[in-house]
């Protein structure tokens, strides 16, 4: 084993014992196996996932340590892979089984049996993590690992702007006002379509509005039409609303996830049927040797062309934990990407 410091008998981790009861603690340090690398963690986000799993659906089972959304240093190898020492990665969180149908066909995302970091093992709210080498995703030297800690998000948004097919010139809706949602908004942008983002309320889009996106209240979108109209709430009212914006023979890309059962009205199925309106799902990203969204979004994040950093609201120390939720519970501010950092 080769190592760049001098790796500790234990590490703090935020351990999820039961729904609600996250807590602060020692575990001890995982052990290097085969084909695995140790990850320093320097951030992790916290996703709306997170949220949910912690204090209302909980993980696969208990204890589990939450988060997927991570940058890191890799800190230790095994002989073998000496040249990966100290390299900068962020991590692709689906680890598949490569047995199944899918997994043959490259589409990891649809893997019948896959295990995950954060939910179905031990995940990102740690000082280190022990991962494969095929989930590994370098990254240059010049860009920081705040940055690159969005890189999960990233990759859905890149996936979902792909699989909408956008092009120059094309006008782009987004409903939605979260991480993910401007997230979309700004590669659609960046691919050259002509951007808006809707919102309920004038605060809802005042982010929108500070870096430049064009954006419409949901009480003005009366007659308005666009080529591509992305859904990134989950809830009957967003996904209603994107069908009915959609132009004849324009395209729906659904991103949201819904909570509970999702109804269409009548009039808006006949619009479906209608105006031959495309429908298309977006599930996680695509990590393949054929495409691969992590790459393109890290290309995209070295160039600094695009405001990643304004998307992070506030980071804070895993001992804070609390703060950090209590900070993401208060509806009386509008915020983004919150994260932990390890020291």
């Amino acid at each position: 084993m080769k190592t760049i410091v001098e790796i500790p008998k234990t590490m703090n981790v935020l351990n999820l014992h039961e729904v609600g009861d996250l807590r602060l603690e020692k575990k001890e340090t995982y052990t290097l196996t085969k084909n695995h690398v140790l990850v320093k963690i320097k951030y992790c986000g916290i996703c709306s996932s997170d949220i949910e799993r912690i204090f209302f659906n909980g993980t696969y089972n208990f204890p589990t340590i939450p988060g997927h959304e991570m940058s890191g240093q890799i800190v230790a190898v095994n002989d073998e892979d000496e040249k990966l020492l100290g390299k900068k990665t962020a991590i692709f969180p689906l680890i598949p089984c490569f047995k199944c149908t899918a997994c043959k066909k490259e589409e990891y995302a649809q893997c019948a049996n896959y295990n995950y970091f954060g939910s179905r093992c031990d995940g990102g709210y740690s000082e280190y993590l022990l991962v494969p080498k095929w989930n590994l995703v370098l990254f240059d030297d010049k860009l920081d690992y705040k940055i690159a800690a969005l890189c999960e998000p990233g990759a859905v948004a890149i996936h979902s702007v792909n699989i909408g097919k956008i092009t120059s010139g094309d006008s782009v809706a987004i409903s939605g006002t979260g991480t993910i949602g401007m997230m979309i908004a700004l590669v659609a942008k960046e691919k050259g379509a002509n951007v808006t983002v809707i919102g309920r309320s004038k605060s809802s889009l005042e982010f929108s509005n500070r870096i430049g996106l064009n954006t419409l209240l949901n009480s003005d979108i009366e007659n308005k039409t666009y080529d591509k109209v992305f859904e990134v709430v989950g809830n009957n009212e967003s996904i209603n609303q994107s069908i009915r914006l959609a132009n004849d023979f324009g395209t729906v890309i659904l991103v949201g996830n819904p909570k509970n059962n999702v109804e269409l009205d009548k009039q808006i199925y006949w619009k479906i049927l209608r105006k031959q309106i495309n429908l298309k799902g977006i599930w996680n990203s695509s990590y393949n040797s054929k495409i691969n969204d992590w790459k393109e979004i890290l290309d995209l994040m070295s160039k600094g062309e695009i405001p990643f950093e304004s998307l992070i609201s506030k980071v804070y120390p895993m001992s804070k934990f609390e703060n950090a939720f209590e900070y993401l519970k208060d509806s009386s501010e509008k915020k983004l990407k919150v994260m932990f950092k390890n020291e």
